[in-house]
């Protein structure tokens, strides 16, 4: 077990690739804490892990409001007694003409995506930091924070920041012992990716051909790299972005 004994918080964990991290830590021997705004779903995804011999707990969490990130902190060292590991993985998505788009959503797109990764990264280094024994902190961003696409100019300028904003807090934090990395898919099949592809909004035939590797990436796909990224294996990496995307972001033609 390559995670025995820590003590994670993965955030967005309700569905998805925060769930399939989760589940995951789990199995690598993690005490688990999943936090999202579903807490049916996360309920439902603790029993999973407790039936299977885990220990995981469910919080309600808004990543908007640095109250509730901090609060989910302290429940979390409460219940365990320390922060090893902090996943931020919730975000939402977003495509509109940007000439059209309503400054709310704007809003919303970066609170979620850059606002609520910062202060998951916050709570998290003061914890870590008066613990005196670091940690691992990873920001699930995208491929879109590293190449364009049109209408989507919230969703990738927030994925952007948020990519810079793991690399400044990697520089500012690598002497208190914590290591902040990114987490870039691609296309992943989640049930949203997935419902896209159903409905026809998002043809699964463009994301095969626009992929070197000719097909769409699966959440079991990531979940080595998560592992690798929060664990003891790579002590000197911190600051990157990994990308995780089948060549999508190094491929230069549509």
């Amino acid at each position: 077990m390559k995670l025995k004994n820590k003590v994670a918080i993965v955030t967005g964990a309700s569905k998805g690739i925060g769930k399939g991290i989760a589940v995951r830590y789990a199995q690598e021997g993690a005490s688990v804490v999943l936090a999202s705004r579903s807490m049916d779903l996360l309920t439902a995804i603790v029993g999973e892990i407790r039936g299977a011999g885990g220990s995981a707990l469910a919080l309600t969490l808004d990543v908007r409001s640095p109250d509730s990130v901090e609060s989910v902190v302290r429940r979390t060292v409460g219940e365990y007694g320390k922060l090893d590991i902090m996943v931020n993985n919730a975000g939402i998505s977003m495509a509109h003409p940007s000439e059209d788009l309503d400054p709310a959503d704007w809003e919303r797109a970066l609170q979620t995506d850059l606002s609520g990764i910062f202060y998951g990264c916050r709570s998290a280094a003061r914890q870590m930091i008066s613990q005196g024994t670091g940690g691992s902190i990873i920001n699930v961003t995208s491929v879109y924070g590293i190449v364009a696409a049109p209408m989507r100019a919230a969703y990738c300028a927030s994925k952007a920041g948020a990519n810079m904003l793991t690399k400044v807090l990697a520089s500012e934090w690598a002497n208190k012992k914590i290591r902040v990395n990114a987490l870039a898919p691609g296309y992943i099949r989640t049930d949203l990716v997935q419902g896209l592809i159903d409905r026809g909004i998002l043809p699964l035939s463009a994301i095969e051909k626009r992929t070197p590797q000719g097909r769409i990436g699966e959440i079991s796909d990531l979940l080595a790299v998560a592992v690798l990224l929060a664990g003891d294996e790579a002590p000197f990496m911190t600051g990157s972005i990994v990308t995780v995307d089948g060549g999508w972001s190094a491929y230069g033609y549509l």
